[in-house]
């Protein structure tokens, strides 16, 4: 198991499921104010979802990129950093934990 999968089996739910929805979207960048309803989450509480993610050093590279503002204004767009994982390992290994068929 390679640092970053062994990571990943430590983070909590939410940080699951946002990743999850990183790795299913289609270039593996996603704004966090259009996940809230998924996450169930909401302002400081969803900031604080991918804050603790953008903090997650592996091997000297981070697990998630702040990729800039969202084209309406309203949050970060986040980026999936693929040195790391692959959004496809990342897609299975996230669907594992959360049991997601």
């Amino acid at each position: 198991m390679s640092p970053t999968e062994s990571r990943l089996y430590r983070l909590s739910p939410s940080q699951l499921r946002a990743l999850f929805l990183l790795a299913k979207s289609e270039d593996g960048i996603i704004v966090s104010t259009a996940t809230s309803k998924e996450l169930g989450k909401e302002g400081k509480a969803l900031g604080g979802v991918f804050s603790a993610l953008s903090r997650q050093v592996i091997s000297g590279e981070h697990l998630v990129l702040p990729w800039g503002r969202s084209e309406d204004g309203h949050g970060l767009r986040w980026k999936l950093n693929d040195k790391l994982i692959s959004k496809e390992k990342l897609l299975q290994i996230t669907r594992e934990l959360l049991n997601i068929k």
